[in-house]
């Protein structure tokens, strides 16, 4: 608005000036000239003053939708993350207890194992002491059949039965 109180100032002094030198047609058309030039200057200095306030709107609401999108974003982020943490913590839970079974498991196969080989030990003994049994009664009694061949064939010897 300054801008065209100084430049009507302006020409309404070189509308002065050329008033008390031309005739009366030269003044009018120099007023009709400085009024165009007056309104068009009115002109543009309100499209600038609409476009600088449009660019002003525009800057404002861009900036609400940027900061829309980053709190947006942020609260994706902040859902993200807390999925992910209670993803987490799901799956160790579930890691533990699987480890946990497959511990109890491997217990289980492990007593099984060793009530086998116990059993299996027993049995072995069990065979060993049967045919070490059956050996001591072979060897008894060959020895005693020997013994008895020999004693017999001593008596008939003693006897002269020979």
């Amino acid at each position: 608005m300054n801008i065209q109180k100084i430049f009507g100032a302006a020409i309404a002094a070189v509308l002065l000036l050329s008033m008390s030198a031309c005739s009366k047609e030269d003044v009018d058309n120099a007023k009709s000239q400085v009024s165009d030039t007056v309104e068009a200057v009115a002109d543009k200095t309100e499209e600038a003053a609409e476009a600088a306030t449009e660019m002003a709107s525009d800057a404002a609401d861009a900036t609400g939708e940027v900061m829309a999108d980053a709190g947006a974003a942020v609260e994706d982020a902040a859902a993200a993350t807390s999925e992910a943490v209670e993803d987490a913590a799901a799956a160790t839970g579930d890691a533990i207890g699987e480890a946990a079974e497959a511990a109890e498991e491997m217990a289980d196969d492990a007593m099984d194992a060793a009530s086998e080989m116990a059993e299996d030990a027993t049995d072995a003994a069990d065979a060993m002491a049967k045919d070490a049994s059956a050996a001591v009664d072979k060897a008894a009694s060959d020895a005693a059949a020997d013994a008895t061949d020999s004693a017999s064939a001593e008596l008939d010897k003693a006897m002269g039965n020979n």
